[in-house]
């Protein structure tokens, strides 16, 4: 009886171990109590026992194998326990257990790092009083939710122990099942101070760039372009390699792509401008105002499949009203994922068009007053500019009738000065036909012109006055090859104004010190003509507005041969200047003329 007594406290030994030692020690301990009770009762009856040692023994054993299994099973419990005691533990979340006074009773780390009260400050404080919990209802209604339903979530402020107000998503549980926690409250509370703020930071920017969007003083309408970038992803699916031309070859298919663009939002100034009282009464497509021809929309598709970041251009829009306006478009292009919400800016050009037509209109008026002005003044020097060809042709028919008197008459030398007249004849009547073409056209008549044989010929034509006054003219003609594009007759008479105010201007000089230097050159891509004299040149004043109509420092000038030629050359998108004495020379009237290449043919 002892032994069987002895062995049933080794029960006592898998119980007082079994809250500290591991499951593996626990087992061996087992082993080890039953090994002992068996030895116990070989070595206490030998080889005589009775039925009831046996079935003492069998107790005994079943007493130890029964208290062995409770005693890991505890132990898988308690380990399954501070698992989940230690999940709880590692969650961001806060989460405290309150008993059915609302005092807490577990208090997790996450609820210490949130709060900022560790668990022993926490334990046994009421969670309501201590975390000062503002709930969207009353206490009492939330009490009401849980004893009714066993649940309640919401939003609600709590006060952290630095003084903190923090807003968290709280869900509450009310244990019902039947033991020592039975009536208590589970408490998760997720921090979502930083998430409100950013959702009303969101919200405000929202409401910052809809107040933008809607007030904004350019036309803003939203498009949804997905129909459209799966009609151009389908036709390159197909080999279509140029889209244009496609388009082109079928004008079907570009206007069923217009009438797929759906507008999906509009502004106010949009609303304003297509005369449209609310969003509802909107146009819902785009093809149900765009008025321009199929190939302007073309350009825009071929924007959007190219992948290019904006596009901008003119259309034609119709308002709800009827009337045709021109508009600026542009479009930024956002991902091909966001092409459900693509704005456009919309501004009305159609007043800034018909200011620019009529500006031009006016500007044309202008133009064609101004060139009227202008010929006013060449017409009024016409006699200063046809005065030379006259003085020749009076120089040359004076000649042939000398000629004629002798005896006998030189009849080579008389047909000499005749043909020379008929050729400054000739040229009087081309500056008057000239001048008259240059009054009723916007552009001087333009040809290709050797610079050189331009100048040459105007020599020429000069040479009766040049060698009537004594002087002596120097060519230096470097622009051999080079051309410029002008009216021949124009450019020459320049270059006789040019010529003659200098020989006029050596007047008072000794007849050997008269001499004129006639100089043309390149200059990068332009020609440079130039004319200087040996007479006393231009003072300050005189240089300042010689170009002027009707400046003179001629007792007998009219003051128009200079302003002639500065128009001319202008018409002829050229320079003329005067340029200051070197000592030699002193005056000095240089030309820039745009160069037209090199001649084809050179001599």
């Amino acid at each position: 009886m002892l032994s069987s007594a002895v062995a049933v406290l080794y029960v006592l030994v898998l119980i007082l171990i079994g809250d500290t030692a591991s499951e593996r020690a626990i087992r061996a301990t087992a082993v080890g109590c039953i090994a002992l009770a068996l030895f116990s009762f070989l070595y206490g009856h030998g080889e005589y026992f009775s039925v009831d040692t046996i079935l003492r023994l069998l107790f005994s054993l079943a007493a130890i194998g029964a208290t062995a299994f409770i005693v890991l099973k505890r132990y898988a419990d308690q380990q399954t326990v501070a698992s989940q005691a230690e999940l709880l533990d590692v969650s961001s979340d806060a989460i405290f257990l309150t008993d059915t006074a609302g005092r807490v009773v577990y208090w997790n780390h996450g609820a210490e790092v949130l709060y900022g009260w560790s668990f022993a400050e926490a334990h046994g404080q009421d969670s309501h009083a201590l975390l000062a919990s503002h709930y969207p209802q009353s206490r009492d209604a939330v009490r009401a939710a849980l004893a009714r339903d066993g649940s309640w979530e919401g939003e609600i402020t709590q006060i952290t122990r630095d003084g903190r107000t923090i807003h968290v998503f709280s869900r509450l549980r009310r244990r019902t099942e039947p033991g020592r926690y039975q009536g208590t409250t589970l408490e998760t509370n997720t921090d979502i101070t930083q998430r409100k703020a950013d959702i009303e930071a969101l919200s405000q920017s929202e409401q910052r760039f809809r107040t933008i969007f809607e007030t904004l003083a350019v036309a803003i309408w939203e498009h949804d372009l997905r129909p459209v970038k799966a009609e151009l992803d389908a036709l390159r699916a197909q080999g279509v390699d140029d889209l244009a031309l496609h388009f082109t070859q079928h004008p079907e298919l570009l206007r069923r792509i217009r009438a797929s663009v759906r507008v999906t939002d509009v502004n106010s100034t949009g609303l304003r401008l297509m005369g449209v009282a609310s969003k509802e009464e909107f146009f819902t497509h785009l093809d149900g105002f765009l008025t321009d021809p199929d190939e302007d929309f073309i350009g825009f598709l071929l924007a959007l499949d190219s992948g290019a970041p904006h596009y901008q251009g003119e259309a034609g829009i119709r308002t709800h009203q009827g009337e045709l306006l021109r508009v600026l478009v542009a479009f930024n292009f956002p991902p091909p994922e966001l092409l459900d919400r693509v704005q456009a800016s919309v501004l009305n050009i159609t007043e800034r068009i018909r200011v620019q037509e009529a500006l031009q209109r006016t500007r044309s008026q202008l133009d064609h007053a101004l060139r009227a002005a202008t010929i006013g003044e060449v017409s009024a020097s016409i006699a200063h500019e046809i005065n030379q060809p006259l003085a020749a042709i009076s120089a040359y028919a004076a000649a042939a009738s000398r000629w004629m008197d002798r005896d006998p008459p030189n009849l080579a030398e008389v047909r000499a000065s005749l043909d020379a007249a008929g050729e400054a004849a000739r040229h009087a009547s081309q500056v008057v036909r000239r001048v008259r073409s240059f009054m009723t056209k916007l552009e001087p008549e333009r040809t290709r012109l050797d610079v050189d044989s331009l100048v040459e010929e105007a020599m020429r034509l000069v040479q009766h006055e040049i060698a009537a006054h004594g002087v002596a003219l120097t060519p230096t003609l470097e622009a051999d090859g080079l051309a410029v594009e002008g009216d021949r007759i124009m450019l020459q008479q320049v270059l006789i104004n040019l010529i003659t105010n200098a020989v006029q201007a050596m007047h008072a000089q000794p007849a050997g010190e008269r001499r004129i230097a006639v100089r043309t050159w390149r200059i990068g891509g332009k020609v440079g003509i130039e004319v200087r004299d040996s007479g006393p040149g231009f003072a300050a004043e005189a240089a300042q507005k010689a170009f002027e109509p009707f400046f003179t420092t001629k007792a007998g000038g009219m003051g128009l041969g200079l302003a002639m030629c500065r128009t001319i050359v202008n018409a002829h998108d050229g320079e003329i200047r005067i340029d200051p004495p070197d000592g030699v020379w002193g005056g000095q009237i240089s030309i820039t003329l745009p160069g037209a290449g090199r001649t084809l043919l050179q001599g």
